[in-house]
């Protein structure tokens, strides 16, 4: 039996899906993964300059259009890419994995920023930019777009940037930052990830009972409650991936479900919050945290 795996053509997005497809056969003992190479509207637009995304979606719905079609059973997604909503007819099949959600100061080795240093910091995240901001308020932001490779080797060659903020996750699974650089992993109460940061999704169609089948087996249950929970505020806050916002969720040692958030206020100040509630009501622990916020 063949299982085709959507995928986009990034050097991070094709290690991701190796990885899932490596654990597919691991586990379904002679199944055959075929990995489908598909371009996405976000992966077009991020050759063409450092503009901030416009479409929710840009780097999924390409994907979804394959599975729509059957031309493939599964895709493999970064899970902050998904948008809160889905089409009716599609389902994540399995979250399989998580790595440090947390975000990282990407910048050349030997250099230090403080509030006097005149370079641009890159970053297209409104969130990452209200949260730095709020430390170093003097803050000069450029818009820095592409893949992985491609910012930090900006950020490597440019002397006009001072360094760039990126995802713990994607540094990690490309096997650390480049010559020259150095890696600062930022404190989670300051910086909060954005819902779903660090975790993999894999999404199929909702009535192909052999592809949920075999991703039930890949899927963590601790994974999907807790991205569960960081998609539940931010769709109940209102946001799209594009928001001024942050979530976190996280499995206490005594089995309950914490949830800390994070949003831009009326005054463009940073809000914070935090909550915690069973895990097997991670959603609503997501929704009501998000009223609470809101109101104030």
């Amino acid at each position: 039996m063949k299982f085709r795996l959507g995928t986009r053509g990034s050097r991070l997005a094709l290690g991701q899906a190796r990885k899932v497809a490596d654990q597919m056969r691991q586990l379904h003992s002679g199944l055959g993964v075929e990995l489908v190479v598909i371009r996405t509207a976000g992966d077009v637009r991020s050759e063409f300059g450092d503009e901030v995304p416009t479409v929710v979606g840009e780097f999924s719905s390409a994907l979804e259009e394959a599975l729509f079609k059957s031309e493939i059973d599964g895709a493999v997604h970064s899970a902050k890419d998904l948008p809160t909503i889905i089409p009716e007819s599609l389902v994540v099949g399995a979250y399989p994995e998580r790595v440090d959600p947390r975000d990282a100061w990407v910048f050349r080795a030997g250099e230090t920023f403080s509030l006097n240093s005149s370079g641009w910091v890159g970053t297209e995240s409104p969130r990452r930019r209200l949260f730095w901001a709020e430390h170093w308020p003097q803050t000069q932001f450029r818009t820095i777009r592409g893949n992985v490779d491609r910012r930090m080797e900006r950020c490597r060659q440019e002397k006009e940037w001072s360094g760039v903020l990126l995802a713990c996750a994607g540094i990690d699974r490309l096997g650390g930052v480049m010559d020259g650089l150095v890696m600062e992993r930022l404190d989670i109460p300051w910086m909060i990830p954005a819902p779903g940061q660090g975790a993999l999704a894999v999404q199929c169609r909702r009535d192909d009972r052999k592809a949920l089948e075999m991703l039930s087996r890949l899927d963590d249950p601790d994974v999907r409650s807790c991205v569960s929970a960081e998609k539940s505020f931010l769709q109940n806050w209102g946001g799209g991936c594009s928001e001024s916002l942050g979530a976190l969720a996280r499995i206490q040692p005594n089995g309950t479900l914490h949830l800390q958030a994070g949003v831009k206020d009326r005054f463009d100040r940073p809000q914070r919050a935090s909550l915690e509630g069973p895990v097997r009501e991670a959603e609503m622990v997501g929704a009501r945290l998000a009223e609470e916020m809101r109101r104030g």
